[in-house]
């Protein structure tokens, strides 16, 4: 039992501390780069700028914003928990907790180091500042995702929606964030911070998709060719490619035919290719772009969270 207890253990940590590491990362992005820019921005963070931002200009009341953004989460979680189910685990009240401390304590003192520009990294480029600030976020929102984390936010929204309207997860973020970046034009933002709230919005989601998939991101490439033993010969022993082999028949001739199926990682395609070029210069070759794959010769279908 102690030698089957001890890598769970050791998987545990790891995962805590990609998390920590991640949200670390996430609120430096936005604390440090997109809100002294002063833009709006959407998501759970988002909205919690700009009630900061609000407070602070239309009532003068200074309220943090890691208080802000746990108090928006903690709602969000309880109205979840009331609605869909208490089943959001101990992992997204970890980020939730954790990112808002990590901005507890980093916006006091970036807030006495911003320059009168709030430039705190010196790029003397409000729109180069926020977009290493979306990079930042998305790159930290990626980690903590792949250790099976969450930073909660609209996703919470999403959860409901999707239960009892049944719309996609996605639409509703999408038009939460674009509802929330909209409205800030009613409490002072101008239309320039609107436009890089999108911004950052876009950088963000691109960024988590791109860093999440990385090198898991696969081609899928079907070869039609008379001569499918020797092709598939040739991917097997020359790129070292597992293959397959599909039975079809041709819609114009009626001749039954097979199609040399071939999963590879994008640095690998073109060497597939290549052989299938060598082998029949008249081959019909297509290919898809597959955004993660698992199984024999990639990652571990027993590694999905």
């Amino acid at each position: 039992m102690r030698n089957i207890a001890f890598p769970n253990l050791l998987k545990t940590l790891r995962e805590y501390v990609l998390m920590t590491a991640g949200l670390l990362i996430y609120s430096f992005g936005w604390i440090a780069c997109i809100k002294p820019m002063e833009v709006a921005a959407g998501g759970g963070t988002g909205l919690a700028m700009i009630v900061s931002h609000t407070a602070a200009e239309m009532w003068g009341v200074d309220i943090r914003i890691g208080t802000v953004f746990l108090t928006i989460n903690a709602f969000l979680l309880l109205l979840s928990g009331l609605t869909v189910g208490w089943n959001f685990g101990f992992k997204t009240l970890f980020c939730i907790v954790v990112a808002s401390g990590f901005m507890a304590l980093m916006e006091p003192y970036f807030m006495v180091h911003y320059p009168p520009s709030g430039d705190v990294l010196g790029l003397d480029d409000k729109l180069l500042t926020i977009i290493l600030g979306a990079l930042l976020a998305g790159a930290g929102m990626a980690v903590c995702f792949t250790a099976g984390g969450a930073t909660g936010g609209t996703d919470i929204v999403a959860k409901i929606f999707h239960k009892y309207w049944g719309v996609a997860y996605g639409k509703v973020i999408i038009y939460t964030d674009i509802l929330i970046i909209g409205s800030t034009l009613l409490v002072g933002y101008g239309l320039s911070d609107v436009v890089y709230g999108y911004i950052v919005t876009v950088v963000v989601g691109t960024s988590v998709d791109l860093l999440m998939a990385g090198s898991q991101q696969s081609n899928q490439i079907f070869i039609v060719t008379a001569d499918y033993d020797r092709m598939a010969e040739a991917i097997l022993h020359e790129a070292d490619r597992g293959v397959t082999l599909i039975d079809a028949t041709g819609g114009y001739s009626r001749h039954e035919i097979r199609i040399v199926m071939v999963v590879c990682y994008k640095r690998d395609a073109g060497h597939v290719l290549r052989i299938a070029r060598d082998v029949d210069p008249k081959a019909f070759v297509t290919i898809a772009s597959v955004s993660g794959t698992y199984g024999e010769g990639f990652r571990k279908l027993t590694q999905l969270r």
